[in-house]
């Protein structure tokens, strides 16, 4: 009654197990988290979503008729309550594969109102903001910053007419580019991805700067012309374990040895 939506049940998400992505934004942030070159441990609700989904693959492995509607409430009405907990944190309690795939399934129909699409696009956002340079989204303004009329777009969206060309709201998003902070055909300029941000590193025309790529150079161990510096491979030699015309002594390839 007071206008939150709680779970409909828990899963398992805490210090879980799974695929690492190096270089990515959680693998720089979370440094305690990597397992190895190849796994990550996460914990939160990225986590116990992909049990849940795993749960449900299976189920519907076992009996393809199933319908979401009766998949939800096999979960729901097979699910353990957790003693001590908050019946709303927790919704029906926590998800049981084992009871389920042993349970018959129910019959079972949702029924919702219908979406009307003029809602407030402020409020849908909840207590999370999109920030840029400081400047925090609010109001009724896409992410772009540009007026946003759910009034207007719920009938426009209804006959699929929201987008006109590569316009969506007065904003292009066309061919293989996207403008306004902008990629544009081959480009990204002016403002770079902020928080887990493109800058730096960014790529622009045919560059790659930070470590960088211009015309036929990569710099730090570089390339340049026909030479790749640091570990390098000029004209016809490799320096420090290096290859240079005829001959391989010891680590080297050497001139006349």
């Amino acid at each position: 009654g007071d206008g939150v939506r709680n779970p409909d049940l828990v899963a398992p998400g805490r210090s879980l197990q799974g695929l690492r992505v190096p270089g990515s934004h959680i693998d720089a942030a979370f440094p305690g988290g990597r397992i190895s070159d190849r796994f990550f441990r996460g914990s939160g609700t990225s986590q116990a979503a992909a049990v849940v989904s795993g749960a449900a693959a299976l189920v519907i492995q076992q009996r393809p008729q199933i319908r979401p509607d009766e998949l939800k409430a096999l979960f729901t009405s097979t699910a353990r309550a957790l003693p001590a907990a908050d019946g709303r944190g927790q919704g029906a309690g926590l998800l049981s594969l084992d009871t389920a795939l042993k349970t018959p399934t129910p019959r079972a129909v949702q029924t919702w109102q219908r979406s009307t699409g003029t809602g407030s696009l402020e409020l849908a956002r909840g207590s999370s903001r999109l920030i840029l340079d400081g400047v925090v989204l609010t109001g009724e303004r896409d992410i772009f910053g540009v007026p946003f009329n759910s009034a207007a777009m719920a009938p426009a969206t209804l006959v699929g007419q929201t987008w006109t060309g590569g316009t969506w709201n007065g904003s292009a998003w066309t061919g293989d580019g996207w403008s306004g902070n902008e990629w544009s055909t081959i480009e990204w300029s002016g403002v770079s991805w902020s928080g887990n941000e493109w800058s730096t590193y960014s790529w622009s025309g045919n560059e790659w700067s930070g470590n960088e790529w211009s015309g036929n150079e990569w710099s730090g161990n570089e390339w340049s012309g026909n030479e790749w510096s640091a570990n390098e491979w000029s004209a016809n030699e490799w320096s420090a374990n290096e290859w240079s015309a005829s001959g391989w002594q010891s680590a080297e390839w050497s001139s006349g040895r």
